[in-house]
């Protein structure tokens, strides 16, 4: 199993970016999508990503703690990464009161790649999550 981390800090809240995190069948704040279907609710829904030219990606929402403020999904179909066996997400950790990190994480075996291809193609998608996270922040700020 490898595991990878990548974190940045916000000028926002904690509260406040859970609030987006926490939603999890709401990511229309990060781009990139046709459309998102929800299947179930709660723990346990999937919600199925829709992208251009590729096939639909379902994450399902294995656990959810708001006083901790974190998530786990799983990807049993779709996930574009070479990876298998997968499990991540977001934790939001306060600094003070106006200020906090989210370290995104995830576990996987690596799957038609080396460990450390996978490990960047991960890391990569974190980056790329967390600056749309900063983005939409920003703007609703």
């Amino acid at each position: 199993m490898t595991e990878v981390v990548v974190s940045r800090e916000f000028t926002v809240p904690a509260d406040q970016v859970w609030a987006v995190l926490a939603n999890f069948g709401d990511i229309s704040w990060a781009p990139g999508m046709d459309r998102v279907e929800l299947i179930g609710e709660g723990v346990g829904m999937t919600r199925r990503i829709f992208m251009p030219e590729m096939e639909p990606i379902d994450e399902v929402l294995q656990s959810i703690d708001h006083q901790a403020r974190e998530l786990r999904y799983t990807i049993p179909h779709g996930n574009p990464m070479p990876v298998t066996d997968y499990l991540a997400g977001p934790r939001v950790t306060a600094i003070d009161d106006t200020r906090c990190r989210v370290d995104w994480f995830g576990e996987f075996v690596p799957a038609g790649a080396s460990e450390t291809e996978s490990a960047a193609a991960v890391k990569g998608i974190y980056v790329m999550m967390l600056q749309w996270l900063d983005e939409h922040l920003a703007q609703s700020a």
